[in-house]
């Protein structure tokens, strides 16, 4: 262990935002290399971490600092132009700074990067590696924290233990006005102590989405692709949680579409195409939920080459296929197994497919959803909510059992008449607003015993939204909506998947979340 321990987390901390610094900013200056801002951040980022570095006493942290500073120097007195070999040493200096800053007992061979450095023509891609830190990076369990807020909650926590040490003396001797104030001032202290902890767990989502961009010119130049990634992240913040676990799924999908979503600059010009391929990340809020859609102008997803590939695979029947509308055809290439891919790639072909994509969204409670037009593009939408601490959420009885449904999947609920349920092909439905909506009774999903009321001739109804399509939950009654806390349930076998959480009730009893789209 190194002697400077106590000063370490503090030393990652600041060095991994030069790092981000060094990484934004050469993005920028290989597209405008006559801009001095970006040279002279670039300068100012590797001669502060060198002088970091060496307070340490991380010796290779600081020779390579040395000499990408003494390149950015070279930049400033015009000794030297930025070229794509060179960029690509500087970025391959980055990518090893990250690691040695990750991993202080970490120790490598220099030589290597200071001949790149001398002979920048030599230097091949490295994707595998900035890929690894990009991950590592992401999903760091370090949150830093803004004074202010530290202070209110602080602060909170002091006029919630005054409240209740005055409560304490005052019911202690009779009931009164006076108590029943202190104890809707004590509610109040606590919802606001609940909000400002919840909003110390929110990272801005641009962490995750910046670091997106050198991934995108590293894997477009070594596939000879031209690509330009934009981005908007509408400066949402997202739960910790739930920003890692959408790295995973944004970094495939990313990854696919300068693979396989866009085309060579050739083939580009050939359909009267620029020969820049553009792919869109952005970010939008949604109610309590994150709208975030990956979008290309490449060659979308080929529908006759799903269909081949499910009958290959055994996935659906001809039969079946013929019934299938577009989006229910798209909607395959979330099956486990199936690929539409004619090369397997080092690139895309990992055997991360998109319905591991799908599972990892699912599970923060999530869905996604895949628009195409082929030879014009494709659009992935998620879907997610901004935290999984506390939601919305609609009590409901079924069964004589209290369960909680998530407001954020739920699109309205009706009462309908028993006799408005029609039976078709030994499904039921019911007729919404001109659309045919199916229904399905969650009580026996659920494996209960239901008990109906045959004195009472209607029906109550939830109906949620699952990949842009309206299903109905039959539940015995509704309650209330009630914001809830959520509790994680460990031990749970794999087969029971339509709920994973829990919450406990104003009146001490625990009821199940149940997630909708794993229902109907």
């Amino acid at each position: 262990m190194s002697e400077n321990s106590k000063y370490r987390d503090m030393f990652v901390q600041e060095a991994l935002e030069h790092v981000e610094s060094l990484n934004q900013h050469l993005l920028k200056f290989e597209e405008e290399p006559t801009v001095r801002e970006h040279v002279d951040v670039l300068f100012r980022s590797a001669h502060t971490l060198k002088g970091m570095a060496a307070t340490m006493s991380y010796d290779q942290i600081r020779e390579i600092c040395k000499k990408i500073e003494e390149i950015f120097d070279k930049f400033r007195r015009g000794e030297e132009t930025m070229t794509t070999e060179l960029g690509n040493v500087i970025f391959y200096g980055i990518d090893i700074l990250k690691q040695l800053i990750h991993d202080e007992t970490k120790k490598i061979d220099l030589g290597e990067f200071l001949n790149y450095v001398k002979n920048p023509s030599e230097i091949k891609q490295k994707n595998d590696e900035s890929d690894a830190v990009l991950a590592l990076q992401a999903k760091s369990p370090t949150v830093r924290v803004r004074m202010q807020d530290l202070d209110a909650l602080v602060n909170l926590v002091g006029e919630m233990m005054i409240s209740k040490m005055r409560l304490e003396q005052i019911m202690h001797t009779h009931d009164s006005d006076e108590g029943r104030e202190i104890l809707m001032t004590l509610g109040r202290l606590i919802t606001d102590i609940q909000y400002q902890t919840m909003k110390i767990r929110l990272v801005p989502i641009d962490q995750i989405f910046n670091r997106f961009s050198r991934m995108i010119r590293d894997v477009s130049a070594s596939l000879g692709k031209e690509v330009k990634l934009e981005v908007n992240d509408s400066g949402i913040e997202l739960d910790r949680t739930v920003l890692d676990a959408i790295t995973d799924p944004l970094l495939h999908m990313l990854r696919n579409a300068v693979d396989h979503g866009l085309e060579t600059p050739s083939e580009r010009k050939g359909k009267g195409k620029p020969e820049t391929g553009i792919i869109r990340l952005s970010a939008n809020r949604m109610g309590d939920r994150v709208e975030i859609q990956v979008e290309d102008d490449g060659n979308g997803i080929d529908l006759e080459a799903i269909k081949s590939k499910a009958l290959e695979k055994q996935i659906t029947t001809v039969e079946e296929l013929s019934h299938m509308s577009d989006e229910e055809i798209v909607g395959l290439v979330g099956t486990p197994g199936l690929s539409t891919a004619k090369t397997v790639t080092d690139i895309s072909g990992r055997g991360v497919g998109m319905d591991v994509v799908m599972t990892q969204v699912k599970n923060v409670g999530g869905q996604v959803k895949i628009l195409t037009e082929k030879g014009r593009g494709t659009r992935i939408v998620l879907t997610i909510p901004m935290s999984l601490a506390i939601i919305g959420g609609l009590l409901v009885n079924i069964s004589d059992q209290k369960y909680v449904l998530p407001l954020s999947s739920i699109s309205t609920t009706i009462t309908v008449n028993k006799n408005e349920i029609k039976n078709v092909h030994g499904h039921e439905m019911i007729t919404l607003r001109d659309k045919v909506v199916p229904v399905v009774r969650v009580s026996e999903i659920l494996g209960l015993v239901s008990t109906p009321d045959e004195t009472n001739s209607q029906v109550n109804i939830v109906v949620v939204d699952k990949d842009g399509k309206s299903y109905g939950l039959i539940v015995d009654s509704l309650e209330r909506e009630q914001e809830v806390v959520i509790k994680r349930l460990n031990g749970l076998s794999n087969s029971v998947n339509t709920f994973s959480d829990a919450t406990i009730l104003p009146d001490g009893k625990v009821a199940l979340i149940l997630e909708p789209s794993l229902l109907v």
